[in-house]
């Protein structure tokens, strides 16, 4: 994928102008004409899944060849996990396996847990599919790393951090000989809740870990930031997606953010979106299991080469879709540059 100088100017819809964000939203800085929410929203809910199921959430999608692939992130009617491999050859309808690819450890402390397995992200590397998500515990999270080449066998790769992280994404490429992938170490309050870049020559064992993001650069990200879907490489640098959280009276909202980093240093922000790129507007992002949420975990190339498919988690109870400009969204990055803390 490349990024160019052509922005496709796009307006959001918005069927249900009760929940319109006015009240809070940065009404100098709108951003309806960078993504576009797709019109057959959600494209994945429970009813959609082959059994019984009370909710579907968090999934990450990659290309291969014509089609998208999704490890679908769902909960059956019992509260079981299960994830599933959907395929998709418009982005919109998706054909949904039965077979479940992982299942919750059973030793302590991870037995037992109801939230068990959650928050897939795919990246494509070195002709293999990594598939990072999460693993509850009460003594914290941890992610763990499966592998495929076909999405038909899969392979356990163990954990790959220690206690309580909760998001993890994995760069496409290796940096000087090495994987880098960037993280959420979960934390509360002011002890947690950045974005760190991490470093490893087996993907297994990580390190050289440093501070890429800070929350709190904007309102709407001042409770707690997570990374969403895989960096996209562009010719400006890697276009970063990420959730942006704000506490408020009645519990937190989830938004989408967007940032460049540089291309062989992936540890600085070169340009980031000041306004969040998206947030709860539509009734199925703002009821569900967990109230106004939106959770980015993929981009992969749309129609052309311009166009990405963002697929994000809507009130952790379906997966939606969103097309937006590569060009425009880089541009814009690096239009309101690195937007550090402090900064107007």
């Amino acid at each position: 994928m490349r990024g160019n100088n052509s922005v496709q100017r796009m307006k959001a819809t918005v069927t249900n102008p009760v929940f319109a964000p006015e009240v809070w939203a940065p009404n100098f800085d709108r951003c309806e004409h960078l993504i576009e929410r797709s019109a057959h929203n959600p494209v994945i809910t429970a009813k959609d899944l082959p059994f019984p199921a009370e909710c579907c959430f968090n999934s990450g999608a990659v290309r291969v060849g014509d089609e998208i692939v999704m490890i679908l992130n769902c909960w059956d009617a019992e509260w079981v996990p299960h994830f599933l491999v959907a395929r998709s050859r418009d982005g919109i309808h998706f054909d949904i396996g039965s077979r479940s690819i992982a299942s919750p450890p059973k030793e302590y402390p991870y037995a037992g847990r109801r939230e068990g397995i959650f928050d897939t992200r795919i990246t494509t590397l070195e002709g293999w599919h990594y598939i990072t998500y999460n693993v509850s515990s009460g003594l914290g999270g941890r992610i763990r790393l499966i592998r495929t080449r076909d999405f038909d066998q899969f392979e356990d790769m163990g954990f790959i951090t220690s206690i309580d992280h909760r998001n993890c994404v994995i760069f496409p490429e290796q940096f000087d000989g090495l994987y880098a992938r960037l993280e959420r170490p979960n934390g509360e309050g002011s002890t947690g809740g950045d974005i760190y870049l991490s470093y490893s020559p087996d993907l297994i064992f990580w390190g050289r870990t440093e501070l890429v993001l800070q929350k709190g650069t904007r309102y709407w990200e001042s409770c707690k930031i997570g990374p969403g879907a895989p960096p996209v490489k562009t010719e400006a640098g890697w276009l970063t997606f990420y959730h942006g959280c704000r506490q408020h009276m009645n519990g937190i909202m989830y938004t989408a953010g967007v940032m460049l980093l540089d291309l062989k240093n992936p540890g600085r922000v070169i340009g980031k979106m000041r306004a969040c790129l998206m947030w709860p507007e539509e009734e199925y992002e703002f009821r569900g299991n967990v109230p106004q949420v939106i959770f980015p975990t993929a981009a992969v190339q749309g129609g052309s080469d311009d166009e990405l498919f963002v697929y994000y988690g809507a009130a952790d109870s379906s997966i939606c879709l969103a097309k937006a400009s590569i060009g425009g969204l880089v541009q814009r990055c690096l239009a309101d540059g690195p937007c550090l803390p402090g900064q107007p």
